[in-house]
């Protein structure tokens, strides 16, 4: 069964992802991995969520790799 998040656009999984882990900094690799998505999708979509979210150098709080990373700003 798929669930509703499954059925929205990556950019909406996307930014909801990053909303509800709001602290944490991801690499683009890892948002990959944690979303079940190609790479080249959700670069695409970090360039495309406008508004609301910081990319900048840093560590990925997964990998823990120095890397561009994404994180929600707060609300």
């Amino acid at each position: 069964m798929q669930t509703i998040q499954n059925q929205l656009p990556l950019q909406d999984q996307l930014t909801l992802l990053l909303r509800a882990y709001r602290t944490v900094r991801f690499c683009d690799a890892c948002l990959a991995l944690k979303m079940g998505a190609f790479l080249r999708d959700v670069r695409e979509a970090v360039l495309l969520i406008g508004n609301g979210f910081q990319i900048s150098s840093g560590k990925c709080s997964e990998c823990l790799q120095e890397k561009t990373v994404v994180r929600a700003l707060a609300a």
